[in-house]
């Protein structure tokens, strides 16, 4: 959606989008045959950014030829392929900003902002999974608090822009889904030396024009950002957590579409999204 609103400028056009899929080996170019050694024709897979849908065309399409560098092998599960399909960027988004970027500890206090997005409930499910002491979570509207509890939250904030006026100095990591708009009070909602992890920009600002460190960043309080890479989503560990799903310990929001139901999946993000992942499975 980013990319066809213009928020991608390195990408050329015409070009396929998607930048992620799950599928199975279905051949190579010509000339790399030798490839099909270690993932040979029928091999499930996995892919995820590594430039597909910007430099190389992307997943919206019957077949694509990703970098092999960037190709995961998924384990063998009896999960449904739209589950699977659903995990790439959404649990490497989630589990990279949860583990790498803000190291959560066991027992530490989290507040996912912007929570009903799908890496939000992915997130709540993985602070979790991770052994956080309490997870609280954010959402503008009250009819999505039961969401919410379902997928794990042990307290819901109605964000009107201003939780550290509910909860000032109350958690020791934050994960700050809407972006530039709710930084600086996501800030505020830390304990001393805790943390804020900017990773999403549902709010649709990407920068932020009256931000001072001296004054915004209390005594401290620390402030990082995750983004993800291709060695990211390489180094995810795909075993673990598809073990995790099919016990039942984490539930990932999933609704399928058609490849000819492209225009309703951006005309629903453009509106606001939340919710499932929505996965287009041909």
């Amino acid at each position: 959606m980013y990319t066809r609103q213009g928020h991608s400028p390195s990408v050329e056009f015409p070009r396929i989008l998607g930048i992620e899929l799950v599928g199975e080996v279905a051949g190579y170019p010509s000339g790399s045959e030798a490839d099909a050694d270690d993932l040979p024709i029928g091999t499930r897979i996995a892919t995820c950014m590594g430039g597909l849908g910007r430099h190389i065309h992307g997943s919206y399409a019957e077949y694509a030829c990703p970098w092999k560098a960037n190709v995961s092998r998924i384990p063998p599960t009896t999960l449904p392929i739209a589950t699977i399909a659903a995990m790439p960027e959404m649990f490497q988004t989630a589990y990279g900003s949860l583990v790498q970027a803000l190291e959560l500890q066991p027992g530490e206090s989290i507040l996912i902002r912007g929570a009903t997005s799908s890496v939000g409930l992915t997130a709540i499910q993985l602070a979790r999974y991770l052994g956080a002491g309490s997870v609280a979570a954010s959402t503008r509207s009250g009819a999505r608090e039961k969401m919410l509890r379902d997928y794990g939250a042990d307290e819901i904030f109605i964000d009107d822009g201003n939780i550290a006026k509910q909860a000032p100095a109350r958690f020791d990591k934050v994960l700050e889904l809407i972006g530039t708009k709710t930084l600086k009070d996501s800030i505020r909602c830390l304990r001393p030396k805790g943390m804020v992890c900017m990773t999403g920009i549902q709010g649709g600002e990407w920068t932020m024009d009256d931000f001072s460190p001296i004054t915004d960043l209390p005594e401290r309080r620390r402030l990082t950002g995750y983004s993800g890479d291709p060695k990211d989503f390489m180094a995810l560990p795909w075993a673990k957590l598809i073990q995790a799903v099919e016990k039942g310990e984490i539930k990932v929001p999933v609704k399928e579409f058609r490849l000819d139901q492209l225009q309703e999946i951006h005309d629903n993000l453009e509106q606001g999204g939340g919710g499932p992942k929505m996965v287009v499975v041909i």
